[in-house]
């Protein structure tokens, strides 16, 4: 877990602006006391870019969460054992990483920033980079449901994070769909061209070459190597599956 020593270490923390890196000042001292600062010109380069930003988008996940778990006016059961089985049994944390997620989401709840604050920083950073926010809308969505129903005060923070992730309106729809499972109007058999990129006049020749482009843009290992933590990978390959159902779907 490349990202997490370095971040431990100050290589990635001590160098973070805003409003994340903020976080990631507070989480380190609540998680780890005094930990032994390492030497922030080391292991620059390719590497420490890559899990800088995985840094940045696993402490943007888990501040955003925190904000969303508490936007009712309370963080339910529900949705501390959903944050909990997400954490351990999707994503894999060890226990001390676990440890750093929920102290994350501790800093967060107790930040002066909003929602929006978190939202509007990550499009800053993440917005031109489509399949990593969907990403994160998938585990927003995921932990709004946790108690089985969309509140309207959590829907407002999904449809601002929409707009700060500049997700369109097909993706976020479809989202909606797989999620709070009530298919909305713009959902129906165009959804499958939707996924894929095209409308559905598209030739068959154009339809393969949107298929394989989207197989390329949203390949796990692409996807990692542009800063999405591989705690994260359960959500990359949903989006692959995704991809290859609409692709079937349209062949038939």
């Amino acid at each position: 877990m490349g990202w997490f020593s370095t971040i431990v270490g100050g290589g990635i923390g001590a160098i973070i602006a805003g409003p994340f890196g903020a976080i990631i000042g507070a989480t380190i001292g609540s998680s780890f006391g005094n930990a032994k600062q390492g030497a922030i010109g080391s292991g620059r380069g390719q590497k420490f870019e890559s899990e800088q930003r995985q840094a940045l988008f696993f402490t943007a996940a888990f501040s955003m969460v925190g904000k969303l778990a508490k936007a009712d006016g309370r963080i339910c059961e529900e949705e501390i054992a959903v944050i909990q089985r997400v954490s351990k049994d999707v994503m894999g944390l060890d226990p001390q990483t676990r440890q750093f997620a929920h102290n994350i989401i501790t800093a967060s709840i107790n930040s002066r920033e909003s929602f929006a604050d978190y939202a509007r920083e990550f499009g800053r950073l993440f917005s031109q980079e489509q399949d990593m926010s969907t990403f994160m809308m998938s585990f927003l969505f995921e932990v709004a449901m946790a108690n089985g129903e969309l509140h309207t005060t959590e829907e407002k923070l999904l449809l601002e994070a929409k707009q700060f992730f500049r997700i369109n309106d097909a993706v976020y729809q479809s989202l909606y769909s797989r999620f709070v499972k009530r298919v909305a109007p713009t959902i129906g058999k165009s959804k499958h061209y939707e996924t894929i990129g095209v409308t559905p006049d598209a030739t068959q020749a154009e339809i393969k070459k949107a298929y394989r482009d989207k197989v390329a843009e949203y390949h796990p290992d692409k996807i990692q190597s542009k800063g999405l933590p591989p705690e994260f990978m359960k959500f990359a390959n949903d989006k692959m599956a995704e991809i290859n159902a609409a692709y079937d779907a349209i062949k038939k």
